[in-house]
């Protein structure tokens, strides 16, 4: 007589998982390890009864008799499933070494388990690629023009066409999801520049508007300034001037001969950067308007400058429509995962599912922040309001980036250049947007929007008008300390929230301690945490230096450029590897099953692992966490959308208001500059 005849489910089992799969791809299979393990723990006594056997892996204090219950009441260690009692099933627990001898490897996901990789890719992250598209990007996957040119009208066209319609298909998919993980990975630089654009936003409008108080006597050209600066602070600045060329006045060139006439940017001796050359095109709607207000006549034909400011403030989606609705049905989802989630109590995989949700809540705190601005993603609507100057204006010059700077070195090289060289006019990536005016990227929106309003601070400055003074308008402009201690909270918050919510699941999911899951959620916040501080360090060079950033190149700017590459790996490791080792199974191994601490000393006897399922510690650990956590971020996050969008809707009303004052101001005078005559 045999163990398997007294316990059917031990009946014939092999020493190898069933899987033919090798068990470093995911042929393992721990729920047959648990019934090796809980088969080398039995033995048939010479009555015929079963006993423990000398080293038994049954957790101490269950004996023999609750052993054979929890069997005959459906409650089998290996494989157990929630059937309404609390006890839970008894725990089958094994030494590190013992799994690691006997069960290398580890459990590929599998495709009838819902909680393992299903569940949380469609619940989770297909929601994410939706809302990945709201976050405004400058660049994207070119898809060829001949992918286009295939018809279904002719027989070659018909073979082709659905050939060229799946190539279109990958490559739009392929372009998302690469999105995707660029802004989980970065997400904490991208928050703290929206944040920042945002805090900036409203410091500019409750200046123009102050809720309680006197709004200031500022000119109107300074105040249309300050509005366009606001919806259109996210176009890059060019830098086609410089002071050594000849000019007393950083706006004195703003005529097309006068830019025509300008020496080529590489004869260009090293000087301040002048940033003119779209703040003018821009500008040129606000000369206009003083031009007509001027003569006192009323322009025939001519759309005014208030009704510009309100279309390039309604360019921009709505709220509701582009984030509040997908969070809506966000968030009913997961309402029905959490509620769901009781009828599984004790299952680890929809414990570490629930935890995978709450960490993926970042993207759509990203998206929540990125719609929660007043200046438009996209830059179409300012191509079709502004004139460019047409095919006689010279084109725009703009900084070089650190890796248009790297290849330009690379150049100089002989084999790199002749590869280069080849390889020219082929590029694989393709701007956001058609038109001439270009967007930065999200991580740099918050600092450009700034140079928007320095620059029209400048200008009033050089006017020489002293309707308030310089210094007054700089401090009112400027974030403060608190201000800024506002931005870096929300901005933490958004990142970090998402990360403890997730790690207080796994960490507390039995066997609790510090392992591989709760291990990557710690590792990714910190990683964003050290991105946050050094794009807040790589700021403040920014601001210190000014223009002449990319002519300098001090100790710490590289420091904070490497520290970023350096971080930015643990970033990219944590959220593109983490997600495909919880979605492949790779986390389910012994080496993940068993907490941190214990990995220096794994002949440690409290080293031991927990094969079986559905314990009483699972349960309770489920019935503490799971309810309380879900619940907190599902409010968190619907707090977070409903007062972002309050103060958007509340931004933009002042904004309009103030718009509208415009007609009925009085004119001031520009400086004594000569302006754009596109």
């Amino acid at each position: 007589m045999s163990v398997g005849d007294l316990i059917p489910q031990l009946a014939g089992l092999s020493y190898s998982p069933p899987s033919s799969r090798p068990l470093g791809l995911g042929g393992q299979n721990f729920t047959h390890c648990c019934l090796l393990a809980l088969n080398d723990s039995l033995t048939i006594q010479s009555d015929g009864n079963l006993s423990y056997a000398p080293t038994s892996f049954v957790a101490p204090g269950i004996s023999i008799e609750d052993l054979e219950t929890a069997i005959q009441q459906n409650e089998f260690p290996c494989g157990a499933t929630f059937n309404g009692d609390l006890g839970g099933a008894p725990p089958v627990q094994v030494p590190y070494r013992w799994c690691e001898r006997r069960c290398p490897g580890w459990e590929i996901s599998h495709s009838n388990a819902m909680q393992q990789w299903i569940g949380p890719l469609v619940q989770f992250i297909v929601p994410s690629l939706a809302f990945c598209t709201n976050v405004p990007r400058t660049r994207k996957l070119a898809i060829p023009d001949i992918v286009f040119k295939g018809h279904p009208r002719t027989l070659v066209g018909l073979m082709t066409y659905w050939i060229r319609l799946l190539g279109a298909g990958l490559l739009v998919t392929l372009d998302t999801v690469v999105w995707l993980a660029i802004c989980f990975a970065f997400a904490g630089p991208m928050l703290l520049s929206a944040v920042y654009e945002y805090a900036l936003d409203r410091k500019v409008l409750e200046f123009m508007a102050p809720p309680n108080g006197k709004p200031p006597n500022i000119p109107a050209r300074l105040r249309a300034q300050l509005l366009l600066a606001v919806v259109v602070g996210n176009i890059r600045m060019a830098t086609l001037e410089r002071e050594e060329l000849g000019s007393d006045s950083r706006h004195d060139s703003a005529s097309s001969t006068d830019l025509e006439a300008k020496v080529s940017v590489r004869s260009r001796k090293s000087g301040r950067l002048v940033h003119n050359s779209v703040w003018k095109k821009v500008m040129v709607m606000v000369d206009e308007h003083e031009a007509a207000r001027a003569t006192g006549q009323k322009t025939i034909g001519v759309v005014s400058l208030p009704t510009k400011l309100k279309a390039l403030l309604n360019s921009q989606a709505s709220f509701g429509s582009t984030v509040g609705a997908p969070v809506l049905f966000f968030l009913g989802g997961f309402i029905y995962t959490v509620v769901d989630s009781d009828n599984n109590l004790g299952d680890n995989d929809t414990a570490h599912a629930l935890a995978f949700g709450l960490w993926w809540m970042v993207i759509p705190y990203l998206a929540i922040i990125s719609c929660a601005m007043l200046a438009a993603n996209s830059p179409s609507t300012l191509d079709g309001i502004v004139y460019d100057g047409g095919t006689a204006a010279p084109t725009d010059d703009y900084e070089l980036s650190f890796w248009k700077q790297q290849l330009r070195k690379a150049k100089a090289y002989k084999g790199i250049g002749f590869a280069i060289r080849k390889i020219a006019g082929y590029n694989p990536v393709e701007t956001a947007f058609e038109g001439r005016f270009r967007t930065v990227k999200l991580w740099k929106r918050g600092l450009n929007k700034r140079e928007w309003v320095r620059e029209a601070i400048s200008e009033y400055v050089a006017s020489g008008d002293q309707s308030i003074s310089p210094s007054e308008l700089r401090n009112s402009l400027t974030l403060n300390r608190v201000d800024c201690s506002y931005v870096l909270v929300g901005a933490l918050f958004a990142v970090l929230a998402p990360c403890v919510l997730a790690f207080l699941i796994s960490y507390n999911t039995p066997q609790a301690g510090l392992s591989c899951r709760s291990l990557t959620y710690l590792v990714y916040a910190i990683s964003q945490v050290c991105e946050m501080a050094l794009w807040t360090c790589a700021a403040r060079l920014r601001i210190r230096y000014g223009t002449r950033w990319h002519e300098t190149n001090p100790i710490v700017k590289r420091i904070c450029w490497w520290g970023q590459v350096f971080v930015g790996f643990f970033s990219i490791f944590a959220a593109v590897g983490g997600t495909s080792m919880q979605l492949l199974g790779v986390y389910r191994s012994c080496a993940c099953k068993v907490p941190a601490t214990f990995w220096p000393y794994l002949n440690d006897p409290d080293a031991f692992i927990v094969l079986s399922d559905n314990t009483a510690a699972d349960i309770e650990a489920a019935e503490r966490w799971w309810t309380i956590v879900g619940s907190t971020a599902v409010g968190v996050i619907g707090f977070v959308c409903a007062l972002a969008w309050w103060h958007q809707r509340r931004l933009r009303k002042v904004f309009r208001d103030e718009a509208n004052k415009l007609d009925g101001d009085e004119v001031i005078s520009a400086p004594t500059t000569q302006g754009a005559t596109w």
